[in-house]
């Protein structure tokens, strides 16, 4: 089985080198491409520092997002004749051992139906994440997402929409979308569902690809007996604010809406009002939140 990890870093050399200096130990890992998505800090000439036989440190052509950065990486490699078995994907700011990478290598033996396997997530507390997997976002439950109001009373209906405690008590579970922070995929699978969806810069990365994969009849599975610690550099979060943020969130989950749960155009109204709604909150939110950091 040959492996390749493919690293996209935006503004964060340090933990990207950090990351890079500890898993290119892995003898499970064949090749690491680091796609630096067109930085704006230097940060690509301190990660061209790490390129050895094993390490690739190259640039995109333009900040286009997660997906794109993640392609541009899996391009390069095509275009240079490297055919690797699976593909790992993941955020440069993470801890993961070798023994979890191989446990979810090992899960593609067992069922030739898996696309995707990952570990559970962790905070840097060490503590999992809930919201390591979910279930696909349907209409109704971006409806609820669309403002903080919706989302208080309708709390219960969005827990709904996720696994349970009791889910991932479960050393095995079989998910239907899985944090894009670390996956490890089948690369004939990717290609078959046509690579990552460039046209969403920003959020419903996850929710897309699981749509495609549902499609074809693959499934995902999260190892919850092995995990990952996402240290969460808040890089996107720290050049975006508030309301980009929202615009932003709100332009991707147009686009997953239209094409991937095929909404109507009252529907599409709906959630342009909302929409409306949330900026109205976020006049009173973000003053509150300033004063809470105090």
């Amino acid at each position: 089985m040959k492996v390749a990890t493919i690293i996209v870093s935006y503004n964060d050399s340090r933990c990207t080198e950090k990351y890079v200096q500890e898993i290119e130990k892995y003898n499970v890992i064949d090749r690491i491409v680091v796609v630096d998505n067109m930085s704006t800090t230097g940060a690509f000439e301190n990660l061209e520092k790490l390129e050895n036989e094993k390490v690739k440190v190259i640039q995109s052509d333009k900040n286009g997002g997660y997906d794109y950065g993640n392609n541009y990486g899996i391009k390069y490699l095509k275009n240079n004749n490297e055919n690797y078995d699976y593909y790992i994907i993941s955020n440069p700011d993470i801890e993961v051992s070798e023994d979890a990478i191989k446990k979810c290598l090992e899960e593609f033996n067992n069922n030739k139906d898996v696309a995707i396997v990952a570990p559970r997530m962790y905070n840097k507390e060490n503590k999992p994440i809930r919201r390591s997997a979910w279930k696909t976002r349907t209409f109704w439950l971006d409806i609820i997402h669309s403002t903080r109001l919706l989302e208080i009373l309708f709390y219960k209906t969005l827990r709904n929409g996720e696994y349970s405690s009791k889910d991932f008590d479960n050393e095995r579970l079989e998910v239907e979308a899985i944090s894009g922070a670390f996956f490890v995929i089948k690369s004939n699978v990717l290609e078959e569902v046509g690579l990552l969806d460039e046209n969403v810069f920003l959020f419903y990365e996850e929710d897309i690809l699981a749509k495609k994969l549902k499609e074809k009849n693959y499934k995902t599975i999260s190892i919850n007996s092995e995990k990952f610690i996402h240290y969460e550099s808040q890089t996107i979060g720290k050049s975006l604010s508030y309301f980009s943020k929202v615009k932003q969130l709100f332009k991707s989950k147009m686009y997953y809406q239209k094409k991937y749960n095929n909404i109507n155009i009252f529907q599409i109204i709906l959630f342009y009002i909302l929409y409306f709604f949330r900026n109205i909150e976020l006049l009173i939110e973000i003053p509150v939140r300033k004063i809470l950091h105090k």
